[in-house]
């Protein structure tokens, strides 16, 4: 059985309406490299936001951070993602763990094939 699809774990985001207007109501057009780099994306962002709470952590510094460190994004990509801090950290959380959910095979296959 798929994973649901985005809309079961967060509703009423514009933001994430555009980015699975774009790549799919599973995100399965992204190719592993871009949901590799989302899924670190998303985590430093919101892992920011946890450690220091005076902070407003955004996607679109760790987009910066992470192209500075030679990392490639479309700039599609970067400006879909860079909406998402448009969003809350809970409406984040659940794309991050909808995300994890979706690569989780790959991951496996990955992991066992070593």
């Amino acid at each position: 059985m798929p994973n649901p699809p985005i809309r079961q774990y967060v509703s009423d985001s514009p933001a994430i309406a555009a980015l699975t207007a774009r790549y799919g109501d599973r995100l399965q057009r992204m190719t592993f490299y871009e949901a590799m780099l989302t899924i670190m994306l998303l985590a430093s962002a919101l892992s920011d936001g946890f450690l220091d709470r005076d902070i407003e952590p955004t996607v679109e510094e760790q987009i910066r951070i992470y192209m500075n460190k030679g990392y490639t994004l479309s700039r599609e990509l970067q400006t879909t993602l860079t909406a998402l801090d448009t969003c809350d950290e809970k409406q984040v959380t659940a794309l991050l763990v909808a995300l994890i959910g979706y690569t989780s095979a790959q991951l496996v296959h990955l992991a066992l094939s070593g």
